[in-house]
Order: C-alpha cells, then structure tokens, then sequence
C-alpha cells in the first residue's frame, strides 16, 4: 500500500495543475482539509501541502515518519458583464485543480518537504462586450503553479520554524479589441518562511510570510492595434513584452481548543497587489510602453475562521468562513472586464472519515460557495461613458486522501 499510495504522489507532483481562484486571484487552498477551513490554517496546519502557506507546518503536524496528501478539485465559475444594452456570460466555467504534499521526519528536530498546486489563477471567455462594439471578445487566462521543497527544524518542543525556496510556473493569455496576446508561460522564483508556537495546550499561534514572486517577462509572439477602433490602425503582428509577478503576502493565525474534540482557527492574511496588478506596460522588442494596463488592485485583506469537531474517533465535521474585500473599484472596471475578482464572501463545509480498513488513510471531502458579488463602474465606448457591472460567483468541490504513517 506504501509503494502505491509513494507513486500517486510522485504522479500528481507532476501534474498538479492550475486553477481559479477567489481572494482575487488567489486559491484558498489546495486540498480539501484546507478549502473546508476557509483557508485558515497557518496556526493549525491540516496536512502536508499546508507549508505552501507556512513552511513551519512540518513541525506541528505529529507525523512518526512520513505524510502523503494528494487533492483534487472542480471548481464552477460565474461570471457576468452587464451594460445598458447587452448582459454577456462567460463561456469558461468548469475547471480541475490539483494539490500534492509530502512531509518526511528526517529526525526529532528536522523535517523535509515538497509541496505543489495551483496556488492563483483566473480565466474569462466573454464573445461580446461593448468596446468597442458589442461584437468584441475579452478572453483572459492566468494561472500560478508553485512547487515548493521546505525545511522545517524545531529547535524545542513547542516551536517550529521553517523556511521554502518557492519555483512557479505562470501562464497567461489576454485578448481584447486592442490585442491580442497568445498563452504563453514563464518561470519565476521567490521564498518563504514562517512559525508555528505553541503557547500551551489550548493555545497556537502562527506566522509566515511569502516573497513576492519575480516572474519572468512574457515575450508575446501576437498582435496590437493603436486604438482597437478606427480600421487605419491596423493591427500589427509582433513580439510584445509584458511583465506581471506575483504578489507578497503575510499572515497571522491564532488556533483554540477549548476541548479536546474541538479546534478553532482565525487567521488574517495580507495580499500585495498594489506592487504587481496596479499598471503593468504593454512595450514592444525596443522597451517601448506601446499602452499601459491599469488593472488598479488595490492590496487585499483577508479574514478566515476555520472550526474542526471531531465526531468520533473517525469521523471529524470541518467548517470555514473567508472574507477578502476586492481590490477592484468602480473606476477599475474598464481595465478588469477580462478579470472578474469580485468575489469577497465564502462558506465552506467538510467531512474526513478515517479508513478503518487502511490504517493512516483519511479521506476528505469539501464543498465551498462563493457568494455573488459585482462591482459597477464607467467604461469609455465611442458613443460615450457606459456603466458596466462585473459579477461573479463560484462553488468549488474537492476530494482528498491523506496517508501516513
């Protein structure tokens, strides 16, 4: 059973895939544990891809020699962009994530770990819009898959702390009635390093911060038009230069267990993308900024609560709540119609079931709603400023089986 469940990691290590997010663009988590917690576990961690979010979570997660974690979720997006004369669906709204972890105790003290997943992400395909006419298409892919070999060392019982070298992978694909730039993906590079303390038996706290990710610049093999509207400006094939990281974050948890069939969680998460998704250049092979794209985030702060209660001896009920407020303001509207973040409240419910049958294999099962939200703004169109709407919702279901021993 060891050899098969060591080579379904091995294999889902190498196909962990991308997926859509909902903290802007931004996964709560990567396996069900997590996603049923609401994306609160940086005190608590829940299984061994947890040191995607703080490395430290080796340390606290009382395995005896080894932990394996292999997640996989559907994820069904909504998303809507309304004016005054025409409402337009997004035709992309079914997609698969992945996320795998492994946790080996090298000694009392010392833990390694590699962990992967599709950590952030967003996708659109809307035929119509208003700009500049209601036959032009906005399609937008983006996806962030991160892999994550950790060291964690505890140097006294209560306390771990742990420190990552994150590999990403991004790619990214945009078309408007301006240009027209084909999915393309580069590598970028960052760290991470975090804490986990226990105060006292009742008590945990939690820490990590995440570098901000430099990314590669994308060289696009596409095409762009001046304006997008007048047919004197043709569009003009090319290589266009575009250079979009991935933001920092930080955050801070504090667990509770007022009993012993009872843990709570609360965490508070700060995002950074002021520093990579305000104004991005559009420049040609010479560095010349062709336009600027101002997307216009603004930094996100997200507050999560996660409760597990342990049922029976096998059986534990996992509960999570998330509120990340969207860094898009109505004046941001014009330049997001491709990247509908508006989502700001989610409810998460779960169940883990211990396999009697199999000693050290839980299986999970999630489910999260993203609630609708939408956010309206003026968008410029040739016969004037037109409102828009921006509305989005999602409901994501994950599996997850857990082994270790």
């Amino acid at each position: 059973m060891k050899k098969v469940f060591l080579t379904l990691a091995a294999t889902s290590l190498l196909l962990t895939g991308q997926a859509m997010a909902t903290n802007a663009d931004q996964m709560l988590g990567v396996s069900a544990q997590q996603w049923a917690r609401g994306g609160a576990i940086v005190a608590s961690p829940v299984d061994a891809p947890s040191v995607l979010y703080n490395p430290a979570a080796a340390g606290a997660l009382d395995i005896e020699t080894i932990a394996f974690d292999l997640g996989a979720g559907l994820l069904h997006a909504e998303r809507s962009i309304t004016n005054p004369m025409i409402s337009t669906d997004s035709d992309s709204e079914n997609y698969f994530a992945l996320g795998a972890g492994l946790v080996t105790k090298l000694s009392d003290k010392a833990f390694f770990s590699v962990a992967a997943g599709g950590v952030a992400g967003l996708g659109t395909d809307f035929s119509q819009s208003l700009i500049p006419n209601p036959g032009t298409a906005v399609i937008t892919t983006k996806g962030l898959l991160k892999f994550q070999p950790t060291f964690t060392y505890k140097p006294m019982e209560q306390l771990s702390l742990g420190a990552s070298v994150q590999i990403g992978y991004q790619t990214l694909a945009m078309s408007t009635a301006k240009f027209s730039l084909p999915q393309t993906g580069e590598f970028g590079f960052g760290g991470s390093i975090g804490a986990i303390y226990e105060i006292s038996p009742k008590w945990q706290l939690g820490a990590s911060y995440i570098s901000e990710m430099d990314v590669a610049e994308y060289n696009f093999h596409g095409t762009h038009d001046k304006d997008g509207i007048m047919p004197n400006f043709a569009s003009v094939p090319g290589t266009y230069l575009f250079d979009m990281d991935a933001p920092a974050t930080a955050a801070f948890g504090v667990a509770f267990t007022p009993m012993p069939k009872l843990l709570i969680e609360a965490d508070i998460k700060w995002i950074g993308y002021s520093s990579v998704m305000d104004s991005i250049d559009l420049k040609d092979t010479t560095g010349r900024t062709l336009e600027t794209i101002a997307f216009g985030w603004e930094d996100q702060w997200v507050y999560s609560i996660g409760a597990d209660f342990a049922v029976t001896e096998n059986i534990t009920l996992l509960a999570g709540y998330n509120y990340g407020a969207t860094g898009i303001d109505p004046e941001d509207v014009q330049y997001n119609l491709g990247a509908v973040a508006v989502i700001e409240h989610h409810l998460s419910l779960g169940v883990s079931k211990k396999w009697a049958s199999v000693p050290g294999m839980t299986g999970t099962l999630s489910y999260t709603r993203g609630f609708e939200n939408s956010v309206t703004g003026n968008v410029p169109t040739p016969g004037g400023m037109v409102p828009h709407t921006l509305e989005a919702s999602q409901d994501i279901l994950y599996f997850q089986l857990s082994y270790s021993f």
